[in-house]
């Protein structure tokens, strides 16, 4: 697995296939591995495909502070650098779509495309249950240990009930989750980013194809920010996958992986 640096942090991914480059930006507490099930389909359609693990996850850097979307978009730049890559189709799940969306805001030059699968808007606060869910992750973190706060509160999320009734999706997830080192629960500070703008009201000056992805049964916040990105992203198209929850890349991987190769192709 090749890696990259930016400033002190050490990026882990995985680099395969030749081809048009395209770029799978992973969830929180999940890695690289998420995608597992979508890469096949990617190759044999002879793409590049750029993995990475974020910081503060899998086996890249896991600094005290700096988990905003402007580092992880910065991250991603130094990827594509050391890969070589001038430009690519961004792929981002759930909070990898916000990364994706900031990236496509802050280094428009390097993005090519955009498949926002289940994508966090970043700037947007998160729904209340879901808040409480991350405040109690946190406090077993910090009081039992990571692994029992992914273990315990974290599984229990309300954003994958729907997709832990479908078998074998809770397994597969909880594999990924249980190697989650917990950097950003533990940090010593938060981070306090600001910037003059923010990605909602900046949606419509993306002029990149866009595809949004949501399941049918995801959290009414997460729904709505993927409809707010559709609506606001010039020309975006979405599609609704019903029987699916939030774990898409798990759920319907095949899916996934044809809106990648339709839009690496456009």
């Amino acid at each position: 697995m090749p890696e990259a640096h930016n400033g002190d942090v050490t990026l882990f991914f995985e680099d395969e296939g030749d081809g048009r480059p395209v770029l799978l930006i992973h969830g929180h507490t999940q890695d690289h591995r998420i995608w597992e099930a979508v890469v096949p389909e990617l190759l044999t359609a002879g793409l590049r495909v750029l993995r990475p693990d974020l910081r503060g996850h899998g086996r890249s850097t896991r600094p005290e502070a700096g988990y905003h979307f402007t580092h992880h978009a910065s991250d991603m730049v130094a990827i594509l650098d050391m890969a070589g890559v001038p430009s690519a189709t961004l792929i981002g799940y759930s909070i990898g779509g916000g990364i994706a969306l900031e990236m496509a805001l802050s280094q428009p030059a390097r993005v090519d495309g955009l498949v926002l699968v289940s994508p966090v808007m970043p700037d947007r606060p998160f729904e209340p249950a879901f808040m409480e869910n991350l405040k109690e992750v946190a406090r077993v973190a910090r009081t039992e240990g990571i692994a029992a706060a992914m273990a315990g509160p974290w599984a229990e999320n309300p954003l994958f009930a729907y997709s832990f009734t479908k078998p074998g999706i809770r397994e597969t997830a909880n594999t990924i989750t249980r190697d989650f080192p917990g950097a950003e629960y533990l940090a010593s500070s938060r981070d306090r980013v600001e910037r003059p703008w923010t990605v909602p009201d900046r949606l419509a000056e993306i002029d990149v194809s866009t595809m949004v992805v949501a399941g049918a049964h995801e959290t009414p916040g997460f729904r709505a920010w993927a409809e707010e990105a559709a609506a606001g992203i010039p020309d975006a198209r979405i599609e609704v996958l019903d029987g699916c929850g939030h774990l898409l890349p798990l759920e319907e991987p095949e899916l996934i992986a044809r809106h990648i190769v339709e839009s690496a192709s456009r």
